[in-house]
């Protein structure tokens, strides 16, 4: 069994803890195996004192074949499952073993016995982790013939539209989303090189692709033009009026620090519950100000005692009961925009007012992104 080499030091540890202990002379710890088509047996995985490191199993040790009244044998057990034992050796008279240390024997029996069960569940989830990289490669090298078929289309398809610039758009446009599908790929490339998970990020992240080339500069612009573009389409296609900012202020349009790519994640998300929950004839768009981005609908006003709940993990809103969802878009925005230093809520009347650059902006559902603006920039 192919066993890691910090649970094998454990298990040292572990023996070497009870050694010398009540009359004990030896102990010697087996793991059960079984092959297919043979039989189960139990082999050696540790031992106090350290005599020797050769592992043999019970089958293959004479000495064992014969009884002996000062050893004992203690079952590892998880629920019903026999997953090895524990040999132990005395120098008792007669074999005659007090019942503190038989108590004392059988407590060790059974922290072995969560060590291995909990080593055997680390070995299988490693299993499945690797299967499943290895599906997401296949998966990977699959895709990538047709995401560059689709591409050597469009470009036809461009060669052949002319002078129709409205149809060439679209066209143009769907390479830009093509090359977004790239960058995912590029994203699951990467899930075969050690992750460094991030701290306090939950396990619901959406995950956009991360700035792949360290090099590029992004900026706050950079980020949300694409998303804007694919909202853009969105309500040209369900008819329905879109906003969104003809002026970038300079805060915008400066080189950003990576950390605050999340940005894009969280006006993702807030669009995205927008396009869903807004009726189709509302408006929807983005407005800038000088500390932050408001992404507004204009459609059935949301409930004032909901104002807080919708960010709630799991909550859903009365205007969302009939629609399909989780409820963890919201909780994860205001989670990744107080990561960042910023916070994200929603605007009720009274306090539209304290922003005089949002006076004029008369809609009926404004979430604000607070962003600390000083520390955005590299």
């Amino acid at each position: 069994m192919n066993l890691s080499k910090k649970f094998e030091e454990l298990i040292i540890k572990q023996l070497e803890s009870f050694g010398c202990s009540m009359g004990v002379t030896h102990l010697v710890m087996y793991l059960a195996t079984a092959k297919q088509d043979t039989k189960a047996s139990f082999e050696m995985i540790g031992q106090w004192p350290q005599i020797d490191r050769i592992l043999i199993s019970i089958e293959d040790d004479p000495s064992l074949k014969v009884s002996s009244p000062n050893r004992r044998w203690y079952p590892l057990q998880e629920n019903d499952i026999l997953l090895g034992v524990l040999r132990v050796e005395t120098n008792l008279k007669g074999g005659d073993w007090p019942a503190s240390l038989d108590s004392r024997l059988k407590a060790l029996s059974l922290s072995l016995a969560k060590c291995v069960a909990i080593e055997l569940e680390r070995k299988n989830k490693n299993e499945e982790i690797n299967y499943l990289k290895n599906q997401v490669n296949v998966i990977i090298h699959q895709l990538r013939n047709p995401l560059a078929a689709i591409r050597t289309y469009a470009k036809l398809l461009t060669k052949r539209l002319g002078s129709d610039y409205d149809s060439i758009e679209i066209v143009e446009r769907m390479l830009v989303e093509q090359k977004q599908i790239n960058q995912y790929m590029d994203s699951f490339a990467q899930l075969n090189s050690p992750v460094q998970i991030p701290l306090k990020i939950g396990e619901e992240r959406l995950l956009l692709p991360p700035n792949l080339d360290n090099k590029k500069v992004i900026t706050i612009q950079s980020l949300l033009r694409p998303i804007l573009e694919r909202g853009k389409a969105n309500a040209k296609l369900e008819n329905r009026a879109w906003t969104e900012p003809s002026l970038w202020p300079d805060w915008t349009l400066s080189s950003l620090k990576a950390k605050f790519a999340v940005i894009a994640e969280i006006v993702a998300n807030l669009l995205e519950n927008a396009f869903k929950y807004a009726q189709k004839d509302a408006e929807i768009g983005m407005f800038i100000t000088s500390k932050g981005l408001c992404i507004f609908d204009d459609g059935k006003k949301i409930n004032k005692n909901e104002n807080e709940k919708i960010f709630q993990r799991g909550f859903r809103g009365s205007a969302s009961k009939k629609k399909d969802g989780t409820g963890v878009g919201l909780f994860l925005a205001r989670k990744l925009a107080k990561q960042i230093g910023g916070d994200l809520k929603l605007l009720e009347k009274s306090s539209i007012n304290d922003f005089e650059e949002l006076k004029n902006l008369k809609k009926k559902n404004i979430f604000y992104l607070e962003l600390p603006i000083k520390e955005l920039h590299a």
